[in-house]
């Protein structure tokens, strides 16, 4: 099921979607997850799209909102949809991809215990961009999902950060996918971007986590699905 629905906002209403799997009904669920899309991309690509119909697989609302291409714009875009209608207060998990993973950490209010970082531009040919992960509180609980191959997050230096943070963080990395979250071939694209979206909402929920930290997805040729490790290694 899909909710439709605009929030007021300056110059132009923000068009946000909630997104679950529950039955038909007139009344929208209380999300999961706040969440937005990267600096060039909007809901429908494939990376967003891909991942919100997995997460809400599980029976999780995921709640997404469109924006534009600037992050501070981005920022106050967040702050208004967390705080808008019964929102404000009821929000403990925010994330985005790419640029909407740095909006959402900078967005975020006391309160917002989970984090869901897809695809983190880490670092750009000058810049290691680590400064709000190392501001977080220790009391945060921070999810990557990176590929092996993103030219934007190299997983040695991720994990490097990931040391040097206050809080626990979890990783999961997606064998042969670049920052778009692409793999070859492209039913591979859609089975491990459906696969992430399942897992971070498992973690959400605290399912199968037993004090491991690390996991990998990748896509099997031979039997045509995406294969998850389960959650490995310490943090």
């Amino acid at each position: 099921m899909k909710w439709h629905y605009e929030i007021e906002y300056p110059r132009k209403p923000i068009k946000c979607v909630l997104t679950s799997s529950g039955e038909s009904s007139t009344e929208a669920p209380s999300q999961d997850l706040v969440f937005t899309h990267g600096a060039g991309g909007t809901l429908e690509s494939d990376a967003v799209a891909n991942f919100v119909e997995g997460f809400a697989s599980s029976g999780s609302a995921i709640l997404c909102f469109q924006g534009n291409m600037n992050l501070q714009s981005r920022v106050k875009m967040f702050k208004v949809v967390i705080e808008s209608g019964d929102h404000e207060g009821s929000i403990t998990c925010v994330g985005g991809r790419s640029m909407g993973a740095r909006a959402a950490i900078m967005a975020a209010p006391t309160g917002i215990s989970h984090y869901v970082l897809v695809s983190y531009p880490l670092h750009t040919d000058k810049d290691v961009r680590d400064g709000i992960l190392l501001e977080l509180p220790d009391t945060a609980k921070v999810i990557f999902v990176s590929g092996d191959k993103d030219n934007m997050c190299e997983i040695s230096q991720l994990d490097a950060v990931r040391k040097k943070m206050q809080c626990l963080t979890w990783r999961i990395v997606v064998g042969g996918a670049d920052h778009g979250m692409t793999v070859t071939p492209k039913a591979g694209t859609k089975a491990v971007g459906l696969k992430t979206g399942e897992v971070v909402a498992e973690w959400l929920g605290g399912e199968n986590l037993n004090d491991n930290h690390e996991g990998k997805i990748t896509w099997n040729e031979e039997t045509e699905q995406a294969q998850w490790t389960g959650w490995q290694g310490e943090n």
